[in-house]
């Protein structure tokens, strides 16, 4: 990619990668760089320590570009602003799954085991990591609200596995990625595969969760708006962005979002509600 001219303001785009290693903010600073590139302004890096901080740093205007889940999207006040761009693409699928998780040597070999256990989730705006294996286990007839002897949140996927991976918690909710989408082939991507040492084992899936978005500030023009649609569609082209996307993201490339993607997400949240397993009785 040929070097450009910055001008204009800058950008900052912000995130909660899983790991916050020194390979992980080399790899955001990349992806920045190339986005810097192909827009002509400057776009700087902001990672996150949990959902909500992005949000809230969103809202404050520190950031103005955010990778965000779908759910967070639809249930923080500080995202009501924000205008979704692309979503992200994995396995060739705009929709990922979530699951549960344990240690792969736990004697938790079901669900139906889970009764008194610990349980470690991400944030309660988080689709994979909260919402969805919390809706799972009601429609296998466990209440979640008092499943566990002890529920906390993490802030994020890689601290939600470094917790069950640690003996901290026994159970874990996550992101799951399957070949060609599919929860009975091989798992492709998962928190607990990023970390060194332990492995985990998938207790069970959720049904198909929208993909992951990177929405703007509505104070953004709307010409600024779409060359970023089409910077970010483009990210996929050279080896250095995809390289960045996989590793920070864990993303193969970005298509632009339609505004009917997420009605199905919005009505699971309202049956969740309806229900009471995703009201605020545990709070990070």
């Amino acid at each position: 990619m040929a070097h450009v001219r910055l001008s204009g303001a800058q950008l900052v785009f912000g995130c909660v990668p899983d790991l916050d290693d020194d390979a992980t903010r080399m790899r955001l600073a990349d992806l920045c760089e190339s986005l810097s590139q192909r827009l002509g302004r400057r776009v700087l890096p902001h990672r996150s320590p949990s959902p909500r901080a992005l949000a809230s740093a969103f809202r404050a205007g520190r950031v103005t570009v955010a990778w965000v889940s779908p759910a967070s999207l639809l249930t923080s006040r500080d995202l009501a602003q924000a205008v979704p761009l692309v979503c992200s693409v994995r396995q060739g699928l705009t929709a990922y799954h979530g699951c549960l998780y344990v240690k792969s040597d736990s004697d938790i070999r079901s669900p139906a085991e889970l009764a008194g256990t610990r349980a470690a989730w991400v944030a309660p705006s988080s689709a994979a990591g909260f919402i969805f294996p919390r809706l799972t286990l009601a429609g296998y007839g466990f209440d979640p609200r008092t499943l566990f002897a002890e529920e906390s949140f993490h802030g994020s996927h890689g601290q939600v596995a470094q917790a069950v991976l640690s003996g901290r918690c026994d159970v874990g909710a996550g992101y799951a990625v399957f070949e060609n989408g599919n929860p009975t082939s091989t798992l492709v991507r998962a928190p607990f595969l990023d970390q060194p040492g332990a492995t985990g084992r998938i207790l069970l899936a959720t049904s198909p969760i929208p993909s992951d978005l990177i929405v703007a500030a509505q104070s953004l023009s709307a010409v600024l708006r779409a060359q970023l649609t089409r910077s970010l569609e483009e990210l996929g082209d050279d080896h250095v962005s995809r390289a960045a996307l996989a590793h920070v993201l864990g993303v193969e490339s970005f298509v632009r979002h339609t505004p009917d993607s997420l009605a199905a997400l919005r009505e699971q949240i309202d049956v969740g509600r309806r229900l009471g397993v995703l009201d605020d009785s545990v709070r990070d």
